[in-house]
């Protein structure tokens, strides 16, 4: 999931949402979803990118959440499109950890964040078990100061990067699996991530990485 700005709505903040799903069901349950939370006051969910750009274009969205289910191509595509018609707009990206690198090439063409999901949540958005506990992004002010890791905090980070488990990371740094847990946990306070996807995700769009 992405920073920090994206979890706090303001009482006094009102946006407007879309949403691209491919699928029927998710679709329908997280339009729901967001129409029931505070501050939005429109919810658009599209099938298609065709559609959720018809929409955006009749009336631009504060917020747009973007599934990874979307060919790769057509959602860097979309992704372009929308920072082209307005550059301020939230876009951000969800699917399951394992469509990482997909969101990180999405955030690399003006997406926001990567909402990381497991199969069978909805959307990954329910917090706290609730669909009355949904929080909405709000549209950013600035972006968060710069995130300092350490040498060894990065050498983890890359090690995640390249799909490695906390094991393979500490026999390749010569240190424990239980260090190696640590240092994880250092990286992911420092860049407000929630996993190792999350994290790598947040390495990328800071530069953190290559």
């Amino acid at each position: 999931m992405s920073g920090s700005h994206l979890f706090n709505p303001l009482e006094d903040v009102v946006v407007d949402v879309l949403i691209l799903e491919t699928r029927r069901e998710p679709r329908q349950r997280m339009a729901r979803l967001l129409a029931g939370a505070p501050g939005v006051r429109c919810v658009g969910p599209s099938a298609s990118s065709a559609e959720l750009l018809a929409h955006f274009h009749a009336s631009p969205a504060n917020v747009v959440f973007l599934s990874t289910r979307l060919q790769s191509d057509l959602l860097l595509e979309t992704v372009r499109a929308l920072m082209t018609s307005r550059a301020d707009a939230e876009i951000l990206v969800f699917g399951p950890p394992e469509s990482a690198e997909l969101a990180a090439n999405a955030i690399q063409e003006g997406a926001q964040g990567f909402l990381s999901c497991e199969p069978g949540s909805v959307g990954g958005l329910a917090l706290g078990g609730s669909s009355n506990s949904l929080l909405v992004p709000v549209p950013r002010a600035a972006e968060g100061q710069d995130i300092s890791l350490s040498g060894r905090e990065l050498e983890v980070l890359r090690g995640m990067s390249s799909g490695k488990t906390n094991g393979e990371i500490g026999g390749d740094l010569h240190l424990s699996e239980d260090t190696i847990k640590t240092h994880a946990q250092r990286l992911f306070r420092k860049l407000s991530a929630n996993d190792r996807a999350h994290a790598v995700v947040q390495g990328l769009r800071r530069n953190l990485i290559d």
